[in-house]
């Protein structure tokens, strides 16, 4: 089993790349047909190692794939992943992944350097509502991530017909209407499962003997806070197009903030 481990973790950042490369490709020709075919099969393929790979870790030892900081890492590119899929189906064009992808790769390839056996701070005392809590933390992660990519995508194709620059960014990228409609969509989910998260995590604490809540933690209320308005300024005001791009991705901008604060010391 740890010769499958090894081969996986050998072959799945290759896997990314080469998958990139492909995305890449796809972007710059001017024909789509059998270039997005074959991005979209070796994508699905590296999904299916990448998955592998988690049930693998999963098997050799006996517990969710989610105690370390590696295993977060992999799990949350995972997600990205499936969620690039699923916009990928929806904007009805494979030509997002030339900038999808790289995040994912980001993600995914040091992860691979992190993983380890052992539990980390209080994922020591592993239970399902710390798992639950884990999960719908890394999902609310990953839509905002996505989100964000999309709205500054959204902001590009903006700019770009502000200017009438109908360049190979401009013509390649779906309408703005469907990359306004893709970021708010995920920024909702987000936002959902961080909800969810927030409550389960709460639910946690007050039942297993560990600390209150730290700096960091409360931090994510005010993250929250910027994506609940973001919603309900775009529901009750209008506030959409470039408005809403702006807000997600200085919700996102602030969620990175704060878990470097964090990986820094903020306690």
């Amino acid at each position: 089993m740890d010769a499958a481990l090894l081969i996986l973790k050998l072959l799945l950042p290759l896997a990314y790349l080469v998958t990139w490369a492909l995305y890449a490709r796809l972007f710059f020709s001017e024909e789509e047909g059998s270039k997005a075919r074959q991005a979209q099969t070796v994508f699905l393929l590296t999904l299916g190692l990448h998955t592998a790979l988690l049930l693998l870790l999963a098997v050799r030892f006996q517990r969710c794939p989610l105690g370390t900081q590696g295993e977060a890492l992999l799990f949350m590119a995972w997600m990205l992943a499936i969620m690039h899929a699923v916009s990928e189906r929806s904007a009805a064009t494979r030509r997002m992944g030339f900038f999808i992808l790289l995040p994912i790769l980001f993600t995914a390839i040091p992860s691979l350097f992190l993983l380890g056996r052992d539990f980390s701070g209080i994922a020591e005392r592993p239970s399902s509502w710390l798992i639950f809590h884990i999960v719908a933390s890394l999902v609310s992660y990953a839509s905002y991530s996505l989100a964000a990519i999309l709205a500054w995508l959204y902001l590009l194709l903006h700019r770009r017909l502000k200017q009438k620059r109908f360049d190979l960014t401009f013509r390649k990228l779906p309408p703005l209407d469907k990359l306004d409609r893709l970021s708010a969509w995920w920024a909702a989910l987000g936002t959902l499962t961080m909800i969810l998260s927030c409550i389960i995590g709460f639910w946690w604490i007050l039942h297993a003997s560990v600390e209150g809540m730290k700096a960091r933690e409360f931090a994510i209320y005010f993250v929250l806070a910027v994506f609940s308005f973001t919603e309900i300024s775009r529901r009750a005001f209008g506030w959409r197009g470039k408005r809403h791009a702006q807000l997600v991705i200085a919700g996102f901008l602030i969620l990175l903030l704060t878990n470097l604060l964090g990986a820094h010391g903020f306690r």
